[in-house]
């Protein structure tokens, strides 16, 4: 016969294990449920259709606020989206893919998609910063020609044209070498055609 302590102790570590398994099925449906609103909202019927995109990603965000997935997918929809809405629409547009690129950076802030659409949405607002912001990012990635061509279209972007022919060396050989010659010199025209300031 087993002492009244034992059963005590049997009966706790009883009640913990049916309280920790309803709370694992409740996650992990939880998780599921996410994982079906992310599959339908990028390959299903919801793929084209970016406010529906949007709600799901809320959705599943409440559910299982873990999927940095599914925060790209929404961002990069919501931002590549804007030019087909016009005055209102398309701020709010800009706003959404602003948000869910910062919920998807504060999951994993190594993330190039993310760091990218970061610098372009900065871009819009703040050229010579979003060019500071990628560069921080190339220094950690140094290695992949492709973040050294867009650092040489953000620099030239931004006026710095010393800093996107030093990028353009590191891009030399490499299959994006065209895009980003082209890219600064037609950042470079466009500078010669702009009248002087003050005139």
């Amino acid at each position: 016969m087993q002492s009244k302590p034992a059963k005590t102790w049997q009966t706790c570590g009883g009640a913990l294990l049916v309280a920790v398994g309803i709370f694992g099925a409740h996650y992990g449906w939880s998780a599921t449920r996410a994982h079906w609103l992310y599959r339908d909202a990028k390959y299903g019927r919801q793929r084209d259709d970016v406010p529906a995109i949007l709600r799901a990603c809320e959705a599943a965000h409440r559910l299982y606020p873990h999927n940095y997935y599914f925060c790209i997918w929404a961002a990069e929809q919501a931002y590549h989206s804007r030019n087909e809405v016009y005055g209102e629409d398309r701020a709010r547009r800009c706003r959404a893919s602003e948000n869910w690129c910062n919920v998807g950076l504060s999951q994993n802030h190594y993330k190039s998609q993310l760091q990218l659409l970061k610098a372009r949405l900065v871009e819009r607002r703040d050229p010579v910063a979003a060019a500071a912001h990628w560069a921080r990012y190339v220094d950690w990635h140094f290695w992949e020609p492709y973040n050294h061509a867009v650092l040489v279209d953000l620099y030239a972007s931004a006026g710095n044209f010393d800093d996107a022919a030093e990028s353009l060396d590191w891009v030399r050989g490499s299959e994006h070498y065209e895009w980003a010659l082209g890219r600064l010199q037609d950042s470079w025209k466009q500078e010669m055609r702009r009248p002087p300031a003050g005139k």
